[in-house]
């Protein structure tokens, strides 16, 4: 799986801004991506960027995650296959990542923002 730039490679968000390492991030972007009620257009994301294995993104939380998706792109009216599966799961990773980004710049803003999502 592919991990946006945003997530991998901008100092100020990634491990040197918050002290979080990338996977951390991309579970947090994909959770925020999930709570927005909006469907994403997989053709508005890009895909380049840094290669990870789903068991190093997802660590022993990788079958919650699955599942989450899963849920999801039920509600959203898809037939789920392997392929939607991963294609979307990139997609709400980006737009997690997107959103992310011009929210937190240090670990105390990361935490501020958790706590806010937590409440809503």
């Amino acid at each position: 799986m592919r991990v946006f730039g945003v997530i991998r490679g901008n100092d100020e968000v990634g491990k040197k801004g918050t002290g979080l390492t990338p996977n951390i991030l991309a579970r947090f972007a994909i959770c925020l991506s999930l709570k927005d009620k909006t469907i994403p257009n997989p053709e508005e994301y890009n895909f380049e960027g840094q290669e990870i294995a789903p068991r190093v993104l997802f660590g022993e939380h990788e079958q919650i995650y699955q599942a989450l998706m899963i849920n999801r792109l039920r509600k959203d009216g898809y037939t789920v296959t392997e392929d939607l599966l991963n294609e979307m799961t990139r997609v709400h990773l980006n737009r997690g990542a997107i959103a992310l980004e011009p929210r937190i710049k240090d670990l105390s803003s990361f935490a501020e923002l958790a706590k806010e999502e937590s409440n809503d």
